[in-house]
């Protein structure tokens, strides 16, 4: 039994689509002594106030283990989910340090950090509006790690400094996405992502591939002005931690679930979840092999239905 009166689990910050909002957001799992789940709500919106950061659809939920302890999960969405993550670890710290009557502990001046670096990450008023009107036109867009804004992906894309969007004229005639095939799965993934290539290439297609694609890997892939087609293979536990790393994509393919379980999931239903989410934003019917009974269960969650093989 833990000796802490919490204790951190899980603290993801969703950049894209993830498993529990098709917006950017983060997921806070803690392990506490008994159900704290209202106080970590409440501090979480009391916190996003104290620093002028927007949060919405703010839930905290309480489970009882079989030990006695509780396991309490918050979720929430912001456009600002790196921020959000750091509010959260806050949070608990907060609820740590009430708990156990640590009067040393700083309330205020970690807030005024957070606030400090919610300023220092903003981006200008002319930068919203220029991704308002991305958004408006469907043309997706992403963050670079640069700090570059980016409308559209691959060849149909163009980078930006923040500062300069006020005088952008952005070429949206040609901005928009190029062809996106996302694969999932675990020990038959490589594989498939390699045969899927070799198909498109043999259709004459320029085909740009990545494996085992990280968050990070997979914007740097679609920032790469030479790409006009990506097949890419995504890692479980960056799904898990991160969310899709792209708004849409061509072909969503879902392979298996052998092997164990990513260290980011809580249990099979979530890793099963993960591995679904290409195809919540897939243009296509998704292909899942339905040899692996535990997938079957995500045909019901495909918007445009699904293409099972064998």
């Amino acid at each position: 039994m833990t000796t802490e009166p919490i204790e951190q689990i899980h603290l993801f910050a969703y950049g894209g689509p993830n498993i529990v909002s098709p917006q950017p957001g983060v997921l806070l799992r803690v392990r506490c002594d008994k159900d704290r789940s209202l106080r970590i709500r409440n501090a979480l919106k009391d916190g996003a106030q104290s620093i002028g950061m927007i949060i919405a659809d703010v839930e905290s939920v309480g489970h009882p283990q079989d030990d006695g302890l509780f396991v309490i999960t918050a979720t929430f969405r912001t456009p600002t989910p790196e921020l959000g993550a750091a509010l959260a670890s806050y949070v608990v710290d907060g609820v740590r340090a009430q708990a156990t009557g640590d009067e040393e502990w700083d309330k205020d001046g970690p807030l005024y950090e957070l606030q400090k670096r919610r300023r220092r990450e903003a981006l200008p008023v002319a930068a919203l509006q220029l991704l308002a009107e991305a958004r408006k036109r469907g043309v997706p867009s992403m963050r670079l790690a640069d700090g570059r804004l980016q409308l559209g992906y691959g060849a149909r894309g163009w980078a930006i400094e923040a500062s300069q969007a006020e005088a952008a004229q952005p070429p949206w005639e040609r901005l928009g996405s190029v062809p996106i095939y996302a694969i999932t799965g675990e020990a038959q993934r490589e594989a498939t992502v390699r045969q899927v290539a070799q198909q498109l290439r043999a259709q004459g297609h320029t085909v740009h591939t990545l494996d085992n694609a990280g968050y990070a890997d997979t914007v740097a892939l679609l920032a790469d002005p030479s790409v006009t087609l990506a097949v890419v293979g995504l890692n479980t536990d960056e799904l898990l931690q991160r969310g899709l790393p792209f708004e849409g994509c061509t072909q969503a393919i879902i392979t298996d679930m052998q092997g164990l379980r990513p260290p980011a999931a809580a249990d099979d239903e979530e890793w099963a979840q993960a591995l679904g989410l290409p195809m919540l934003v897939s243009s296509g019917p998704a292909i899942i092999n339905t040899a692996d009974g535990r997938l079957a269960a995500l045909a019901a969650y495909a918007p445009h239905g699904v293409m099972r093989t064998a």
